[in-house]
């Protein structure tokens, strides 16, 4: 059912540009680190391209669990976010920590499907980020977090996909700059969902930039 689910995700990782061959991973499991673990033990992360831009995905949320204690795809969902940002590489960017950190946010509670069959949009704020010290001011907060929020929804990639054993969703991050994340804190739900308004509006709305213009 892992190599299932694997060609179900990459499928869907193709809508959008090509996979690359190898995946990202860490030298040590970071559960056995005291890290929270995945469904299947595997952490790693999907790097898919297309002209001008780059996709990076959680890979491994939604495996099977390898002890086969629960039914379904593991978590029931992969994160995901875009940029047409230039990177050198992808680990150490900001990029790379907003997606790492979000999955691991994400199996340390065990999962967000149940909040995402309540909400469309969720919105959280991540620690630790290596946003450039050129583009903290409009990015990073006075306690050095950074707001995101999840859920937005475009043609492609699918938002959701069936798994072999049950539906996966593949769920945006979109990064937002201090003003954003203080309009989401001032309006709650309202606000997410009028910033997704606007973040269509602007068009490109599933893609992140520390060069974007802020919708507030």
């Amino acid at each position: 059912m892992t190599a299932r689910t694997s060609s179900v995700r990459d499928a869907a990782w193709s809508t959008w540009g090509t996979v690359d061959d190898d995946v990202l991973t860490h030298l040590i499991n970071p559960m056995f680190m005291g890290g929270p673990a995945w469904p299947n033990v595997r952490q790693a992360f999907r790097v898919v391209r297309r002209p001008g831009e780059i996709l990076l995905a959680s890979d491994g949320l939604a495996d099977p669990f390898y002890d086969r204690s629960a039914a379904g795809n593991g978590f029931g969902h992969e994160f995901y976010a875009v940029t047409s940002d230039p990177l050198e590489k992808v680990p150490g960017t900001w990029l790379w920590d907003v997606v790492w950190q979000m999955s691991q946010f994400a199996a340390g509670r065990g999962g967000l499907a149940e909040l995402f069959e309540e909400l469309s949009l969720l919105s959280t704020e991540l620690y630790n980020v290596a946003v450039p010290d050129s583009h903290q001011g409009r990015f990073v907060t006075g306690e050095d977090r950074v707001g995101v929020l999840l859920g937005l929804r475009d043609t492609t990639p699918p938002p959701v996909v069936d798994g072999p054993l049950s539906t996966i969703r593949l769920i945006n991050i979109k990064l937002l700059t201090v003003a954003e994340l203080g309009y989401i804190v001032q309006h709650g739900e309202a606000g997410r969902e009028e910033l997704a308004r606007r973040f269509v509006a602007q068009g490109r709305p599933l893609a992140s930039s520390l060069d974007r213009p802020s919708v507030v």
